[in-house]
């Protein structure tokens, strides 16, 4: 079940930040390895965001709403 209190808290907050927050208060090692993990993960997209590889139009679409989440 969800906790209402912890998604009014998430709501708004850049994925990059909820994960170092996963990163820094986790004692799980593979919750933080996931973490590091999707971390790099949003550094390449907003590498390829900035340089423009991409030319499809979805694929653009898809990494803005990726980065804005």
């Amino acid at each position: 079940m969800s906790n209402p209190d912890q998604l009014c808290f998430s709501i708004g907050r850049p994925l990059s930040l909820l994960l170092e927050e996963i990163q820094k208060t986790s004692r799980h090692p593979h919750l933080r390895k996931a973490a590091t993990q999707m971390l790099e993960s949003l550094r390449v997209l907003e590498r390829a965001n900035e340089t423009g590889i991409s030319k499809s139009a979805k694929t653009k679409e898809a990494i803005y709403e990726i980065l804005t989440k």
